[in-house]
């Protein structure tokens, strides 16, 4: 019996440190302007925790920042004073970088599920993304509208009061222009309904493509406003474009609109496709109602997932034991594709990136629906 009881107290403090309770801070954009991005990727996060066999040991505390920079300012301060083991978001870049850089000065690992501005995982080594990096997304859309689509003159629009849009227009006007075309960016500012102004500026303009990196928020009025006004190119957007607040909210003038997003099963590959099919069918059963599914849902869950990881190799909710751990992922088989942190910056070595366009009306009665149309990894 003495033996017995040894064998069972030496057990427990092996595994004592992860016994407890691993409290994550959850920073989303879950109202105003990308609440619908937000709430896919908290779906996501929640969803990857009810797969987990072990989901039960980790508690999400989750702060709304109400897409304003403040309030993901005043979210990322209240887990220093939760003292929470990590911090899951936000999702853009605006809301991240300020976010990143209190979590930073605490000391407290994030993982920003979709930021792609580069400068977010440049504040320092706390600070971790899901996702590729704008250069990356910049450049392959202008490649494709340039190799792809045959287009020479690009009209950019961009919104100049965000990091993630400001920052995506410069590297895709840069790579359109090395590659031998021109471009003219037009700017607006978020909350913009009325593109009269803009659009005035480039009639007249040759244009044979229109490269948008804002969000739906503005982009569903800024497409139909376009189309009025006798813009018939093809219109590409980027991930943000990924929220059905673009398809039902701009309606048919979004048909065959394309836009770059974070791969799914249908442009990720053998394996990897595999695991985010299965993931995807579990998503369903666990969100009946859901409306979305795409790749902040996939960002989210993997977000989850690495972190919970990254605690399971420390054995502990010690910071810098988490951190090592994290920074030391290799090969991860996440919903999104293999993740690895080691030797990087906080970016995963490769990550896909997925092109895809929307039919409005959709497939099956659908009042809108999304095809994928190829993939393409950063290590390629």
């Amino acid at each position: 019996m003495k033996r017995i009881v040894l064998v069972l107290v030496v057990l427990m403090l092996a595994g004592g440190a992860f016994a407890q309770t691993v409290r994550i801070g959850v920073n989303l954009e879950l109202s105003g302007r990308f609440a619908t991005i937000g709430t896919s990727t908290l779906q996501g996060i929640e969803t990857a925790l009810a797969q987990m066999p072990d989901g039960d040991r980790f508690e999400l505390s989750i702060c709304d920042n109400a897409t304003l920079v403040e309030n993901s300012v005043a979210c990322a301060n209240r887990f220093v004073d939760e003292g929470v083991t990590a911090v899951l978001g936000a999702i853009s870049s605006s809301m991240s970088i300020p976010a990143a850089e209190v979590l930073q000065n605490a000391g407290i690992i994030m993982i920003s599920t979709s930021s792609t501005n580069p400068a977010t995982t440049q504040i320092g080594e706390y600070i971790f993304r899901m996702a590729y990096t704008d250069d990356f997304q910049g450049t392959v859309a202008a490649r494709y509208a340039y190799n792809d689509l045959d287009a020479r003159d690009a009209v950019v629009f961009r919104q100049q009061d965000d990091d993630y849009s400001f920052g995506l227009a410069g590297f895709f006007a840069e790579e359109f222009e090395n590659l031998g075309g021109t471009t003219v960016v037009v700017d607006f500012v978020a909350n913009t309904v009325d593109f009269s102004a803009q659009i005035s500026d480039v009639l007249g303009l040759p244009a044979d493509v229109i490269y948008y990196s804002g969000f739906c928020a503005e982009g569903a009025a800024l497409v139909p406003a376009l189309r009025a006004a006798g813009f018939n190119q093809q219109i590409l957007g980027a991930d943000a474009s990924d929220d059905s607040q673009c398809p039902v909210g701009g309606g048919a003038a979004f048909n065959e609109y394309i836009f770059t997003g974070f791969g799914g099963s249908e442009v990720l590959t053998g394996e990897a496709a595999a695991r985010a099919s299965e993931f995807q069918s579990f998503f369903r059963v666990q969100n009946p109602g859901a409306t979305d599914f795409n790749g902040f849902t996939l960002a989210g869950a993997d977000s989850m997932n690495v972190i919970a990881q990254a605690v399971r190799n420390a054995d502990s909710t010690e910071m810098g034991a988490v951190l090592e751990a994290l920074q030391s992922i290799e090969g991860y088989a996440g919903v999104s594709g293999e993740i690895t942190y080691a030797g990087t910056d906080g970016t995963p070595a490769d990550r896909t990136i997925g092109f895809f366009q929307y039919q409005v009306p959709g497939a099956d009665g659908a009042p809108w629906s999304s095809t994928p149309l190829f993939g393409i990894g950063t290590g390629e």
